[in-house]
């Protein structure tokens, strides 16, 4: 802690290296459960709301982020990290395939939210937080691979992808009917 104060201290005495030393300076984004994760101050300027609270309060050292729950947030910072505070070129729409590395410049990002797409819920909760933390790449990414996932598929197929509970909901409903059926034989 006392080192980002000294930091931003020195900073402010404006000593001529001012966007050299504004590079080194930590900032710990707090979650709604209350972890921490430590990020360079520059790179979680990718979210606008990040960045208004802190031109506001250039004094801080702890952002809190209430609306994102530790395990998204943690990968909202693993994106502000990689994109070292830009943001990344928009993916084209309508999306020209299925496949998101063949729809975005970044492959990382194609990894990324592939990554992150294989539980359903995480996604939708990282497009949440995007959306939240106004993170305008991220919100694109999301949305996309949403759209990637529903793109060419029958209308039952799309509920069954918009609500992750759906397929939980139907089995729970089958094996019920089923043990409803042993029982009564």
């Amino acid at each position: 802690h006392g080192e980002c104060w000294v930091k931003m201290s020195e900073a402010k005495g404006g000593s001529g290296g001012l966007d050299m030393e504004a590079e080194a300076i930590e900032i710990k984004l707090k979650s709604q459960d209350a972890k921490e994760f430590q990020i360079k101050k520059q790179y979680s300027f990718v979210s606008k709301l990040v960045r208004t609270g802190l031109e506001n309060d250039a004094e801080a050292t702890v952002f809190p982020v209430p609306g994102v729950k530790s395990k998204i947030l943690k990968l909202v910072v693993e994106y502000m990290e990689y994109h070292k505070g830009t943001e990344p070129p928009i993916v084209e729409k309508p999306l020209r395939s299925k496949k998101m590395k063949e729809v975005v410049k970044v492959p990382w990002d194609a990894d990324f939210i592939d990554k992150i797409g294989e539980v359903r819920q995480d996604l939708y909760d990282v497009i949440l937080a995007a959306n939240y933390m106004d993170i305008t790449g991220l919100l694109h990414l999301g949305c996309a691979k949403v759209a990637s996932l529903i793109k060419g598929q029958p209308l039952e197929r799309i509920k069954e992808i918009l609500d992750p509970e759906s397929k939980t909901a139907k089995k729970e409903s089958e094996t019920a009917t089923e043990a409803d059926s042993k029982s009564k034989k």
